[in-house]
């Protein structure tokens, strides 16, 4: 987050959205939209995440339309450009190749017509990313100020993410897997079966990935979910880019965690992880990685450390660890 809160345009939205930004724009920003959401789930009683979209979708005023195909673009054309939104015209440009949605403001809207259409891209393998793309649109909407644009558009095309996009990110994380309708998770153990099941029930059209991260994060109980494989440090990755052509002696990539993602419920805890760390050679999550399957045991996060003595506190975790394609997938449960 702290990456985040040092870029002007997100203390200049904080200020724009009437926030005080002092310090920490982005978790002022995220429960701005908070607030509303749950709002939201109030005034239009909903229980599941899929009624939470669509009455996300209507509080923002905006509608979607999916485009599984090239040809799902002339209708969409077709509906608009006679209604005088000349901007539908170039839609086929307009959507490129990079970009995962788009959302266009009316011009000529009726009275009673939404004045947002967001057109999603469900081409190919972008379908996977369809669920949290729309909530990425609703974060834009949610957090539209009077310098409101006309045009907002999802892309993974810039090699420097731009700082309003990835706080969008963020507060599409936090609203697509709405913690009031995890409470599954409270009474029953963690485990990669209850996520899958909460992820069919609530939002089946997520990608795996995205849908486990938020899971874990919208869970009651402290959890830590991270993938691991095999990598280099990132100063030897550096290295390696510096000296490609002297013929150093290369490095051997280590099991890492490159993926972590701590709960709130952890963090409560002061419970931490780091990325990039190596994982102990004792620990069930090398074990499966080795072995090219499951495994679980009651381990100690204090096993994690660096060459420079760098330590997690202690902390005993149940581990759970799945290996799927040269990685491994852990579920990390403090035992409080």
């Amino acid at each position: 987050m702290s990456r985040l809160d040092s870029k002007p345009q997100i203390g200049k939205l904080a200020n724009d959205l009437g926030l005080s930004g002092a310090g920490k724009p982005v978790a002022e920003i995220v429960d701005y939209v908070r607030r509303r959401v749950r709002k939201v789930v109030k005034t239009y009683k909903c229980e599941t995440l899929a009624e939470l979209l669509n009455a996300a979708t209507h509080d923002a005023k905006t509608v979607f339309r999916e485009v599984h195909c090239d040809a799902d673009l002339d209708p969409i054309i077709a509906e608009f450009v006679p209604q005088g939104e000349t901007i539908f015209a170039n839609l086929r440009n307009e959507l490129r190749e990079h970009d995962y949605a788009i959302t266009l403001k009316r011009q000529h809207a009726a009275k009673f017509d939404l004045p947002f259409v967001s057109i999603i891209d469900c081409r190919g393998p972008k379908v996977f990313a369809s669920y949290f793309t729309k909530w990425h649109e609703l974060a834009h909407l949610f957090t539209l100020t009077p310098q409101m644009r006309l045009v907002f558009r999802r892309t993974h095309a810039a090699a420097v993410p731009d700082p309003e996009e990835s706080l969008m990110d963020v507060i599409a994380g936090e609203m697509a897997f709405w913690p009031d309708f995890l409470h599954a998770g409270r009474d029953q153990e963690i485990s990669f079966e209850l996520i899958d099941r909460i992820r069919k029930e609530f939002c089946s059209q997520a990608s795996l990935q995205a849908s486990m991260i938020g899971i874990v994060k919208g869970l009651p109980k402290p959890c830590i979910l991270l993938t691991a494989q095999l990598t280099l440090k990132k100063s030897q990755k550096l290295g390696a880019a510096q000296l490609r052509f002297a013929n150093p002696a290369a490095p051997t990539p280590q099991l890492r965690a490159v993926r972590v993602s701590v709960n709130r419920a952890a963090r409560e805890e002061n419970i931490l992880m780091h990325a990039h760390w190596r994982v102990p050679e004792r620990s069930v999550i090398y074990r499966a990685f080795e072995q090219r399957t499951d495994f679980e045991a009651i381990e100690n996060l204090d096993w994690w450390a660096t060459s420079d003595g760098s330590q997690l506190s202690s902390c005993r975790v149940l581990a759970k660890a799945r290996y799927s394609l040269g990685s491994v997938t852990a579920l990390l449960i403090p035992q409080l």
